[in-house]
């Protein structure tokens, strides 16, 4: 068995994770070995993980958006909220809505609504990450009259 040297086996270790790092984009880009995405909720998990009621995600958006302060913990957790609010959206993307889908047009209506979500979403994104109560509270109105619009056209009533 052959002793490497200190800079040959640093060499050695650099080259290897040098590999690594040229392996890693590619299971990333969605290369064959890689995991399939697996969908497994529904929109009305989706729905009411999200907006339904106090303790919802946007629930807990709109009372961390209507403190008089906010700690760091608060903020990171403005922060994640938000952020898995816009991939709720990006998940709704892919989704047919029960009602006004049914044509090319309505669908692109559902598309539209579903990006004026996600867009208010990153609002109050963006605010959390400024530390801005008011910009997020604004966000969080602008978020439920998305909510609402969509609702409108796209929602059935049970």
């Amino acid at each position: 068995m052959k002793v490497l040297s200190s800079k040959s086996l640093v060499l050695s270790l650099a080259a290897a994770a040098l590999g690594a790092v040229m392996v890693a984009p590619r299971v990333v880009s969605g290369a064959a070995d890689a995991p399939a995405v697996k969908p497994i909720a529904e929109m009305k998990d989706i729905m009411w993980t999200f907006n339904e009621g106090d303790t919802s995600v946007v629930g807990r958006l709109r009372a961390g958006f209507s403190a008089t302060s906010c700690d760091d913990e608060g903020w990171a957790a403005l922060k994640g909220r938000s952020s898995m609010t816009m991939e709720a959206a990006n998940m709704l993307l892919g989704m047919k809505p029960p009602l006004g889908a049914d044509d090319a047009a309505g669908l692109a209506k559902w598309k539209a609504h579903v990006v004026d979500y996600r867009n208010a979403a990153e609002e109050a994104r963006a605010a959390a990450l400024k530390k801005d109560l008011a910009a997020g509270k604004a966000a969080i109105v602008l978020l439920t009259k998305r909510c609402t619009e969509c609702h409108k056209e796209h929602r059935k009533e049970e």
